[in-house]
């Protein structure tokens, strides 16, 4: 009998421990985290339908993600026994969003980043380095998934794949200022790497075929008029009249 209370009392424990790990944030907690983890709590206001019309149907599976992320936040302040149990159940929380969320759901790359911060906290490296490496390939524009993966290959002796992480990350986001510092940190050297630019896009081919007709003009000018036939042709010089006589005609009173 005393045995049977003495193991009540462990699994007593045992449960009121899961049940801390696994509360709901608190209010302070709920703040440090995502506006949309607030709205799904709040079921029938704006801001839940709003969230809901953004997600889809992923949005009913987003406090999973919110849970895990508190208990992240908090993992990451304590240094307590309980930050095993803490990562465990972030990255079954996570667990639980990246199975149940659509294939496409967009918010993947972003949870497989913070599953992968999990699992080196927890110094399961390998995992770590897969889930991170999943991230980037999603969505290069994860400057922390580039920070946490350089750390993770630092930590594993592997500064050289570092430093090769931050470069590819700087030129995905070369406006980071993390991931400049940690490439000065790493031994890169200056300048940072080239940007990767956009390709730009063709201009459209013209078919040999195709004739290029030239548009009329907007105020079209008419031709000056034709008026040589209707002009008046130029007066004949008038010959004054003769006087005088026929054989003297400048001589008025001269005879004949």
């Amino acid at each position: 009998m005393k045995h049977s209370a003495k193991y009540l009392l462990i699994l007593i424990g045992m449960l009121s421990q899961v049940s801390s790990v696994m509360a709901a944030p608190s209010k302070a907690g709920l703040a440090a985290l995502p506006p949309y983890c607030e709205a799904r709590k709040n079921a029938g206001s704006e801001s839940f339908r709003s969230w809901r019309s953004s997600m889809g149907g992923d949005f009913n599976h987003i406090h999973h993600y919110c849970n895990g992320l508190d208990l992240l936040n908090r993992a990451r302040g304590s240094y307590s026994s309980k930050n095993s149990e803490m990562l465990s159940a972030v990255v079954r929380e996570f667990d639980y969003v990246l199975s149940h969320a659509s294939p496409g759901f967009y918010m993947r790359s972003e949870i497989l980043m913070n599953r992968g911060v999990a699992l080196s906290m927890m110094k399961r490296n390998g995992e770590a380095v897969s889930n991170l490496l999943k991230s980037i390939e999603l969505d290069a524009k994860q400057p922390r998934a580039y920070m946490t993966l350089a750390d993770v290959y630092d930590k594993m002796k592997n500064r050289g794949k570092a430093l090769e992480t931050v470069t590819d990350g700087l030129r995905h986001n070369p406006d980071t200022k993390s991931l400049q510092r940690r490439y000065t940190e790493l031994g890169g050297k200056l300048p940072y790497p080239a940007p990767i630019e956009p390709v730009p896009a063709e201009a459209p081919e013209t078919k040999p075929d195709e004739a290029v007709v030239a548009a009329p003009p907007a105020n079209p000018v008419a031709p000056p008029e034709d008026t040589s036939a209707t002009l008046t042709p130029a007066a004949q010089p008038v010959e004054p009249p003769k006087i005088g006589s026929p054989t003297n005609p400048y001589c008025r009173f001269c005879p004949d």
